[in-house]
């Protein structure tokens, strides 16, 4: 309901973002957009040159511009994490995140911490909610994932984690340009 009456809608991340951060952020604000919502995506460090592959990156600005009515962080487990620019920002309308430290900052909370990504709670969501996934929104969602179990290799990636990549898959994400662009090119853990 909250989203489904919300017309500008900010998104935002933590600092030193990695792929779930990038992904989520992404995967969201684009589907938000293809619903017809005006959205500022925000990591106060930017999007590393590692995931600027994906569809989106352009729009992801440092800081957050007045004019929201609705503030979504994602894959964030502490307010502080998201950084300086949202010290003076009441706390997230709606918070998703599959971290089991996460302090339900928000003042509505989705925690899912058996899952393997933020990016994997929203692969499940986006369709509940009437939004399409999209190729460039299962590349955003599919990067969250993959990076986060380290190309599937945790030991908390499931036959559930699995399908959905499968999912993403179908739907027009490129496993292999995730691959070349997320887990060669940099060194990272998951968050």
């Amino acid at each position: 309901e909250r989203l489904s009456t919300a017309n500008h809608v900010l998104i935002a991340s933590h600092v030193r973002p990695d792929g779930d951060a990038i992904g989520s952020l992404l995967g969201l604000g684009l589907a938000l957009q293809n619903a017809g919502k005006t959205v500022q995506m925000v990591l106060q460090d930017g999007v590393p040159a590692s995931f600027r592959f994906l569809p989106g990156s352009d729009q992801v600005q440092k800081e957050p511009k007045e004019g929201w009515d609705t503030f979504i962080s994602v894959d964030c487990a502490d307010y502080k994490r998201l950084g300086k620019g949202f010290e003076s920002i009441n706390k997230p309308d709606i918070n998703i995140d599959h971290h089991i430290t996460n302090g339900k900052f928000g003042m509505l909370n989705l925690i899912e911490d058996e899952e393997v990504a933020t990016a994997a709670i929203l692969t499940n969501i986006l369709p509940q909610l009437g939004l399409e996934i999209t190729a460039p929104i299962a590349a955003a969602l599919l990067t969250g994932i993959v990076t986060d179990t380290l190309g599937f290799r945790t030991s908390n990636t499931t036959a559930k984690s699995l399908a959905l990549a499968q999912k993403l898959i179908e739907a027009g994400a490129v496993l292999h340009t995730i691959y070349d662009h997320s887990l060669h090119k940099r060194s990272f853990t998951a968050v």
